[in-house]
């Protein structure tokens, strides 16, 4: 059984790496995108819409990321023996899942404020 244990850790790890590795490509794609908007703005500017999407591109990357850490904090818990790991773990994920949360209705806004200023 301890086998299993190690291998649930194992797996948990790789899924934390798999979120942190979601944050680091959208946070390069946004920065990108943010530098191409800012040396576009010398030429012939840009708007708060290009600016929000953005914001919308690297949003939508980091709640991927919180997603794939929610489940590698599930797992924890289940192979978890510790009180306080238990405590720990179950915290962590009430704050990501919250996080998850107001970021995804963030995200919504933006999406339906792109929508109402395309048509």
């Amino acid at each position: 059984m301890d086998w299993l244990h190690h291998t649930l850790e194992d797996i948990a790890r790789y899924i934390d790496l798999i979120g942190i590795a979601i944050v680091l490509y959208g946070f390069v794609r946004a920065a990108f995108s943010f530098v191409a908007l800012e040396l576009s703005r010398f030429r012939q500017g840009y708007t708060m819409v290009q600016c929000q999407r953005v914001r919308l591109e690297l949003g939508t990357y980091i709640l991927i990321a919180i997603e794939f850490m929610i489940a590698s904090d599930i797992i924890h818990t289940v192979i978890s023996r510790e009180l306080m790991d238990l405590v720990f773990v179950s915290a962590l994920v009430v704050i990501r899942t919250a996080i998850s949360f107001f970021l995804g209705r963030e995200l919504a806004e933006l999406r339906h404020e792109e929508a109402a200023g395309a048509h």
